[in-house]
């Protein structure tokens, strides 16, 4: 090898080497610079109170009674006394055979129908000289009468709740209808099987129904409370971080912190934590996802 090439190798060498220590500063210098730069967070402590664990079920409205009225016999229709929407008690007259019949005549009962119950007129199943016949040896129905003073709704509760719902659970009914009230109601009665189908079992419950503004068919949107926990500390579900392991990035004089915490009970974004911060620790509520333990922190107001 020449003298020459002797040379080139080594000015080669040197520029490479110079080139790899200015780049080496650069980099080091960026890394110190970005180790220095603050990061915009907001913090939350722990808040104190309840929370709830339900679940949310759809169903629909239903008389607390439901009867479908039969004649006690066929024949045609002369007289309507009532019609859909009508409150009416025990005993009241419906239809009659007979125009004008007087409640003297022998055959008055026979040919007049009444309604069995007191409820709301809610399906008219005949008209005037119309004629009701019997059909498999029944008489066809001509009204279904629904009483409302309570009204019920049946909801399919999943298999994997139905260990949490017993006679007397909390509902919370929410009605299209009436969109900003909530009507409270109780589980009257559960299946004691699940339908191996669906893997629910049907929960039945009742609603109190004062001025009966709650109608048969109404759709409905139910809360049922499975649990619910006072005094307890929440935090918003957002600002907690993990899968399997739960973890939250705590403000310690304005250097990020990681620590470990145990939630338990979740409700509309918030979360209960169990374990892992006290309710004077200063949690990273927005700005977490970009933290890192040991980050420095600038502390802004949301």
């Amino acid at each position: 090898m020449n003298r020459k090439t002797i040379i080139r190798i080594l000015v080669i060498f040197l520029i490479l080497f110079i080139g790899y220590r200015f780049i080496s500063r650069l980099t080091a210098a960026k890394k110190v610079e970005q180790e220095e730069k603050s990061i915009p967070v907001v913090l939350q402590t722990p808040a104190i109170g309840s929370i709830l664990q339900k679940i949310i079920l759809t169903g629909d409205i239903k008389g607390e009674t439901e009867v479908a009225v039969r004649p006690k016999t066929a024949g045609r229709v002369a007289e309507i006394y009532v019609k859909e929407g009508d409150y009416v008690k025990t005993g009241d007259k419906l239809l009659s055979y007979v125009e004008g019949i007087s409640p003297n005549d022998e055959l008055y009962n026979d040919v007049v129908t009444f309604s069995p119950i007191s409820g709301v007129v809610g399906l008219q199943q005949i008209k005037i000289g119309e004629q009701v016949i019997s059909q498999a040896g029944s008489i066809n129905p001509v009204f279904t009468i629904y009483s409302i003073n309570s009204v019920k709704v049946y909801v399919d509760v999943p298999e994997k709740d139905y260990p949490k719902v017993k006679k007397g659970t909390t509902a919370e009914i929410m009605l299209d209808a009436y969109p900003e009230k909530v009507f409270p109601g109780k589980v009257n009665n559960l299946r004691p099987v699940i339908d191996p189908q669906t893997r629910t079992a049907q929960a039945e419950i009742i609603i109190l129904n004062p001025g009966k503004v709650i109608k048969p068919g109404m759709f409905s949107r139910v809360s049922l409370i499975l649990e619910k926990r006072d005094n307890v500390l929440t935090l918003p579900a957002d600002s907690i971080l993990g899968l399997e392991t739960k973890y939250v990035f705590l403000n310690k004089n304005g250097i990020a912190a990681k620590k470990k915490v145990e939630t338990g009970l979740e409700e509309e974004g918030l979360v209960e934590v169990l374990s892992g911060i006290s309710s004077s620790d200063e949690v990273i509520v927005v700005g977490q996802r970009v933290v890192e333990e040991g980050s420095k922190l600038e502390v802004v107001k949301e």
